[in-house]
């Protein structure tokens, strides 16, 4: 029956190609069963992307594998672009009705922890933790929310590559038998558990999911399929018995337990939701809650979301902690935490002023208390005590963003003042280290979005495109905008009164 204003169809039934992930304890057979796949006659070219493996080369001495290993540097980078172009050519002869392609990552959780070491080494160039290292060089670096999105993202992004590949994906990992934890982290005794090392949204996300153990035959832990016979959340995790499977497991896997058929198969149709704009009733609200007396300063286009400016100065007013996480939470979810604060002591990172302030409440509690006098008195270390540098700093910079928000200067001073270099326009790509896709710069090209400049006023501003800007320019042009329509607004209601 048609909905007004629906738009529907019918389900087709059709197998899609299928992404597997192959894991289990070492030397269960993971790899070698990569290069049975290869000898296989239903399928086309096998691209091999070895990762901190190396079995790539001697397992091509197996009967009848043929495969091509594809070289690259170990850097995410190379190996993005790698599954981008075998996924080219995976379009190419499907179009041209040839036989499937296949994509094989070996070992799926070297990719995974190569992210997380690289969320940790980018965490260690903090200015905070670089300090924090001279002074013990042995401490543990806290490694912050954004910088696990930012590793997040990058693992999504090759997923999503990998989930809409129109051939058939196999994504080995290393699982193993681990101790269990309760709640607080604690082992639990004679209790065991399962783990897979790699990121915990593959496992969801992969078409199928099988697991080998030495001296056992393949389990199919689940699957998404009306063929294998493991319907969901009803039947348990099943053993291959198949006599067909023997020395050809992902081959029987894929054409005889899926019933994937080349000729009818499909890319999964994968539709990410996104916030996108506001809603008639939110710009409502927006407005409403804008007209509101004592309102912190909200950025322009009707986010409601505050600035670097606006958020330095509450993290100097802040009299709690509830009142700081609310400025944590609004940083995080704008990208603002690690953008550098001016100050007179050095830049800081918007991250490290919260902390900063939040230290300062601390002790300023335990100094209130008499026992806490004496605690801090006597240099207990169970009292956090306050870097004075960087509490200075936070009180500092919060006093100028408060006076630069209460007095904004007229227009012609600003006129006046001197040309900010971050603005001045040159055809020359910045660094590409200042342009990578960060939490912060998405964080920045949305306000920029939100004030109403396109890409191509940016483009027209710096005389490149936006993706050749670095991302300190970009916060320099949202504080100029957002200045700009402040100064314009201040203006019009001079004239009115």
């Amino acid at each position: 029956m048609a909905v007004p204003g629906l738009k529907t169809r019918k389900p087709t039934g059709r197998v899609p190609w299928p992404c597997i992930l192959l894991e289990g304890e070492e030397k269960s057979g993971k790899s070698w069963s990569l290069a049975q796949l290869s000898a296989s006659d239903k399928i086309g070219a096998l691209y091999w992307i070895d990762l901190n493996e190396g079995a790539g080369d001697e397992y091509g001495a197996i009967p009848g594998a043929n495969y091509h290993l594809v070289e690259h540097d170990g850097s995410y980078a190379q190996v993005l672009a790698a599954v981008q172009a075998v996924k080219a050519e995976a379009r190419r002869a499907a179009d041209a009705g040839e036989r499937p392609v296949v994509l094989a990552i070996d070992t799926g959780s070297a990719i995974w922890d190569g992210l997380k070491d690289w969320a940790s080494e980018r965490a260690a160039r903090s200015t905070r933790n670089r300090e924090l290292l001279k002074r013990d060089p042995n401490a543990e670096v806290t490694i912050s929310q954004n910088l696990w999105n930012d590793a997040g993202a990058r693992w999504r992004k090759l997923q999503t590559e990998l989930l809409t590949f129109p051939g058939i994906v196999v994504v080995t990992a290393r699982g193993k038998e681990v101790t269990e934890v309760d709640a607080n982290g604690r082992p639990i005794e004679g209790q065991k558990t399962w783990s897979v090392q790699t990121h915990r949204e593959f496992p969801y996300a992969a078409s199928v999911w099988v697991r080998l153990r030495r001296g056992r035959r393949p389990l199919i832990v689940g699957a998404r399929s009306v063929h294998v016979g493991i319907k969901p959340n009803d039947d348990p995790a099943r053993e291959v018995t198949a006599t067909e499977a023997k020395g050809r497991l992902l081959e029987w896997l894929v054409f005889d337990a899926l019933q994937c058929d080349p000729g009818t198969a499909h890319v999964r149709d994968l539709v990410s939701f996104h916030g996108g704009g506001l809603l008639e009733h939110e710009r409502t609200e927006e407005a409403r809650a804008d007209r509101t007396p004592d309102r912190p300063a909200t950025r322009a286009g009707g986010r409601g979301e505050p600035d670097v400016a606006d958020l330095v100065a509450r993290i100097g007013d802040a009299r709690d902690d509830d009142e700081l996480r609310e400025v944590w939470s609004q940083g995080n979810r704008t990208g603002l935490l690690q953008v550098d604060v001016p100050t007179a002591t050095g830049p800081y990172t918007l991250a490290e002023l919260i902390r900063a302030r939040h230290e300062e409440l601390l002790e300023a509690a335990a100094q209130a208390h008499p026992a806490g006098r004496r605690r801090v008195a006597a240099g207990d270390p169970s009292v956090p005590q306050t870097p004075p540098a960087v509490v200075q700093a936070a009180q500092a910079a919060a006093a100028a963003a408060r006076s630069a928000a209460a007095a904004p200067r007229p227009d012609a001073e600003r006129e006046a003042a001197p040309a900010n270099p971050l603005l001045e326009s040159s055809p020359t790509p910045d660094d590409p280290r200042e342009r990578r896709s960060t939490a912060a710069r998405r964080g920045v090209l949305a306000s920029l979005e939100a004030l109403g400049v396109t890409e191509a006023q940016i483009g027209e501003r710096f005389g490149r495109p936006v993706e050749h800007v670095a991302t300190r320019r970009l916060t320099a042009l949202v504080r100029d905008v957002i200045a700009t329509q402040r100064a314009a607004e201040t203006g019009q209601q001079e004239i009115v009164a």
